[in-house]
């Protein structure tokens, strides 16, 4: 079983494109790290301006450990005052390999 995590926030004016390159730095970071298997990161397809990523990971515990390092905390310190206050949502799912992995997050979000 894979585990997905999904993050999205809301820039504040102007920090557009400062957090945009964090999440693109987060998602090559992420690409070396053990477990890591997939990632993207993401921006709104409509008038919201939200910005966010996807990983995907082997497990939930090399996610944890490649969240807990010093280069995540420090760009995650870095995103704070970039954002519109209390915008920044994280989930996390559980999704089967033999399925398309998005396919699986679009059914746990309940989206048809």
């Amino acid at each position: 079983m894979l585990y997905i995590r999904m993050s999205l926030m809301t820039p504040r004016a102007g920090s557009e494109h400062d957090v945009a390159a964090i999440m693109d730095d987060l998602v090559a970071y992420y690409g070396k790290q053990p477990g890591f298997v997939k990632g993207y990161k993401l921006m709104a397809a409509d008038e919201s301006g939200d910005i966010g990523r996807i990983t995907v990971w082997r497990s939930q515990e090399a996610a944890d450990a490649t969240a807990q390092t010093e280069h995540v905390l420090a760009k995650r310190s870095e995103l704070a005052p970039l954002l519109v206050p209390e915008s920044h949502i994280e989930r996390s799912f559980h999704a089967e390999e033999g399925e398309s992995l998005l396919t699986q997050l679009l059914r746990t979000l309940h989206v048809r």
